[in-house]
């Protein structure tokens, strides 16, 4: 198969992981011989808005991702906050570190080209990819955590069926919201 691209990326928090993170990575996959995932804020867990450890998070990705042919491509890893050194430099170099076999990316998949903006200099494309669609306009981490914490049922429209029992297991057992 060809693909567009030899390597795209992008940047989630995943705090949880829902069905606008995955139609960018379906994007991404579809047009890119292989595949990174930043898992971003890797450091924070615990708190209203970064709830989840980074292992959660991947997990979240991998059992949505898992059956599916494209894993084999497909690598996530760890993406520390940062305030010292500027953005771009860090995450491609954390790619660089962490998968020093892959060629360095040449494509960005975004939900938002503001996002693209740091790394304009450094990865001469973008692949936007809304997270939103008309039958799911406000779709935000914001929005599906708030869900969460009030008991809300409704959040399952929003998070994958596989997952279900993680958010269960670390919103409501551990009561970290």
């Amino acid at each position: 198969m060809t693909y567009l691209y030899k390597h795209g990326f992008c940047i989630l928090r995943c705090q949880p992981f829902h069905i606008g993170h995955d139609r960018l990575i379906k994007q991404m996959m579809k047009e890119c011989e292989v595949g990174t995932v930043l898992i971003g804020s890797a450091q924070e867990s615990g708190t209203y808005h970064n709830p989840l450890p980074y292992f959660t998070r991947k997990k979240m990705i991998q059992n949505v991702w898992r059956a599916k042919e494209e894993y084999s491509r497909l690598q996530i890893i760890p993406v520390k906050d940062v305030v010292n050194i500027p953005w771009n430099f860090h995450v491609l170099e954390t790619i660089k570190k962490e998968l020093p076999d892959r060629v360095k990316p040449d494509i960005m998949y975004v939900g938002d080209q503001r996002e693209y903006l740091f790394f304009a200099s450094d990865v001469p494309h973008i692949g936007l990819c809304s997270r939103t669609t008309q039958s799911f306009p406000f779709l935000s981490g914001n929005m599906i955590r708030d869900m969460i914490s009030l008991k809300d049922e409704r959040y399952k429209e929003f998070v994958h069926p596989e997952n279900h029992d993680l958010i269960i297991k670390n919103f409501y057992s551990d009561e970290l919201i």
